[in-house]
């Protein structure tokens, strides 16, 4: 070798420059890739939350189908209108019973008096 000495100041000096401009070059594009970053996130909360209400509305779908319909509850009211006459019919037949029970009674009290020596003949 003839002496030169290996001058590696320049190469140095551009491998700092092209780390530097790197590291900006990362930098900006996190900065821009942040709001993505976020507004995925977002987007896979709603699809939770839409997939929520997607699973309540076909809940409440099922029930409302295995609701009585408006055929159903008017059958249940003319039912009930031919209980609450037959029950009428019943108190009627009863109010009667009860008449013809009070007066066995008063015989009965009458044969009870007379057998046990009430009557003073």
């Amino acid at each position: 070798m003839d002496g030169q000495i290996l001058n590696i100041s320049p190469a140095v000096v551009w491998v700092i420059a092209l780390s530097q401009l790197l590291t900006f070059a990362l930098t900006i594009w996190n900065l821009l890739a942040s709001g993505s970053r976020a507004n995925a996130r977002r987007l896979e909360d709603q699809a939770k939350v839409l997939v929520d209400h997607g699973n309540r509305i076909g809940s409440m779908e099922q029930s409302h189908r295995t609701m009585p319909s408006a055929t159903d509850m008017h059958s249940v009211s003319l039912a009930l209108e031919g209980i609450k006459g037959e029950i009428k019919a019943m108190r009627a037949e009863m109010s009667g019973d009860r008449g013809i029970m009070e007066r066995l009674e008063s015989i009965v009290g009458r044969h009870e008096v007379h057998l046990l020596g009430g009557s003073s003949r």
